[in-house]
């Protein structure tokens, strides 16, 4: 505890006594200052115990106030008056003043030197260093035996909490708590979030203090290696105390390090998880091999598995960070690979209507929109089949405006291309194509090259043009002279489909698959 002016009257042997301001006694003092001087404001910060024999308090009541009122102002603990010196007694005005302002005013009798007052004060000052000094290591050495023993970032709140007698809550760089002791504390999350994306500066460095039903709230970023990986938030119905500021500044310090811990872990299993996707979809592992890798990845390898696309708007690296943190917080399996503007994922035992919760979730954390698509359940070495069939979902889904699409619900699109007969496909292609072969053929066009970028650009006129390196007016016209040859319209969801649906046709019976 810190000592305060009624503190400093009750030493024995001091004979002080509190003359006026007794609302003010319970005032902490910072230090000791003496003073004659009639403004001694400018060298204060606050808090300090001010002695004087009244020299420079002046002759009249209003100078006597005056004096009294910066003194106030400056935010002093309170005043000591030597009386024995310039006055018998402390004057009248300087009372009033004090009892006025609640600001403690006591006698300092002339034979108690100030000198016995500063070695009293200083000799209490130091013991409470000591003791903050003493509890902060007690309480410093159980958060790092926290994480010595293996407790984590659970355990070095939990040491946290009980060190400082408030509750605290981590959350991650989406407002998702990570840990919360006790459980209650989670209820905070929502008003914590909201106050840090209000009111947190840009940068690394800074803390945000907020009141929250009646609780002081500290919040910390969690720093590591130079990037913020989370927000602690300490908080109780207490003013947090310079022992609460130190232990929490070790407990950030710690939990950056088991941040940074699960990071690099979180990567080393992101490329590990990446490497045996890719070589499952290249058809290098062997059966043995892939069976002994997908087992120690957590799969059931005699149990179908579901082939997941993802496409967004934002660089397919963050939707693949973005992925891979809302399928690490999920229980299950699960495979990451980004591809080009693709995130390839394969997971295993999906409650039904998955895609799209999942789809919110990583949207939620991504910039820009994002689309998904899933394959039907398939054996592991049909997992070739069932990323096309999340392909054809995701193209279908973005075709008819929709943000999730699994491969079981596209109707006459799934039938179509689920067709295993090549001949039938070919059919379909040229039945569909075949005017603009001809066309392109004849003329030395290019129809089908300005619709197969036309359609993979959304039919934006601007992105497609600028891929064919011809202006939008030439563009346009070819889109007209396609519509004329087909007696389609490219303005409409089902033909840019079935045109979609051609152009992939012909991928397929072009790729070694379909010969």
């Amino acid at each position: 505890m810190a000592l305060t002016i009624g503190d400093l009257l009750r030493i024995p042997g001091l004979d002080l006594r509190l003359l006026a301001g007794a609302a003010g006694a319970g005032r902490p003092i910072r230090w000791v200052h003496l003073s004659e001087l009639e403004d001694p404001t400018p060298w204060l910060r606050g808090g300090e115990l001010m002695l004087t024999t009244g020299i420079a308090v002046g002759g009249t009541a209003a100078r006597q106030r005056a004096y009294l009122k910066r003194l106030v102002d400056a935010g002093l603990s309170g005043l000591g008056f030597g009386t024995g010196f310039s006055f018998r007694k402390v004057p009248k005005a300087l009372l009033e003043a004090a009892d006025g302002a609640g600001f403690a005013l006591f006698e300092v009798p002339y034979p108690v030197p100030f000198i016995a007052i500063t070695e009293a004060v200083f000799a209490r000052l130091v013991a409470e260093q000591h003791d903050l000094l003493s509890r902060s290591l007690d309480a410093e050495h159980a958060l790092t035996r926290a994480v010595l023993e293996g407790h984590g970032i659970e355990g070095v709140i939990h040491a946290l909490t009980e060190a400082t007698e408030a509750w605290a809550l981590l959350l991650d760089l989406y407002g998702e708590a990570v840990a919360a002791v006790p459980r209650a504390a989670g209820r905070r999350r929502s008003a914590i979030w909201s106050a840090l994306r209000s009111r947190a500066p840009e940068g690394p460095r800074f803390s945000l203090s907020l009141v929250d039903r009646g609780h002081h709230v500290a919040v910390q970023p969690v720093v590591a290696q130079g990037r913020v990986e989370a927000f602690l938030a300490m908080g109780k119905r207490a003013a947090p105390t310079q022992f609460d500021r130190i232990v929490s500044s070790h407990a950030v310090a710690l939990l950056a390090i088991e941040l940074a811990k699960s990071r690099a872990v979180s990567e080393a299993e992101r490329r590990l998880k990446g490497d045996v996707l890719d070589q499952l979809l290249s058809g290098s592992l062997g059966a043995r091999e892939a069976r002994l890798a997908l087992e120690r990845l957590g799969f059931d390898v005699d149990r179908p598995a579901t082939a997941v696309a993802f496409q967004g708007t934002d660089q397919v690296a963050r939707l693949a960070s973005a992925c891979e943190e809302v399928l690490g917080r999920e229980p299950g399996a699960f495979l990451t690979s980004a591809k080009e503007d693709l995130v390839l994922i394969v997971l295993q035992d999906r409650p039904p209507g998955y895609l799209r919760r999942l789809r919110d979730t990583v949207a939620s954390r991504s910039a820009g929109r994002v689309w998904a698509g899933a394959g039907s359940a398939v054996p592991f070495q049909d997992l070739l089949k069932g990323f096309r069939e999340a392909r054809y979902a995701l193209q279908v889904c973005r075709g008819e405006g929709r943000d999730s699409a699994e491969f079981s619900d596209l109707g006459t699109y799934q039938l179509l291309l689920s067709l295993q007969d090549p001949d039938a496909l070919r059919a379909f292609a040229q039945s569909v194509l075949g005017p603009l072969d001809r066309y392109d053929a004849a003329h030395g066009g290019e129809l089908i090259a300005s619709l197969r970028a036309f359609l993979d650009r959304n039919a934006r006129w601007e992105a497609a043009a600028a891929e064919l390196f011809v202006h939008r007016h030439t563009l346009r016209y070819r889109m007209r002279k396609v519509e004329e040859l087909t007696e389609r319209d490219l303005s409409s969801a089902r033909d840019r489909m079935e045109f979609f649906l051609a152009l992939r046709a012909r991928e397929m019976l072009a790729s070694a698959q379909w010969g």
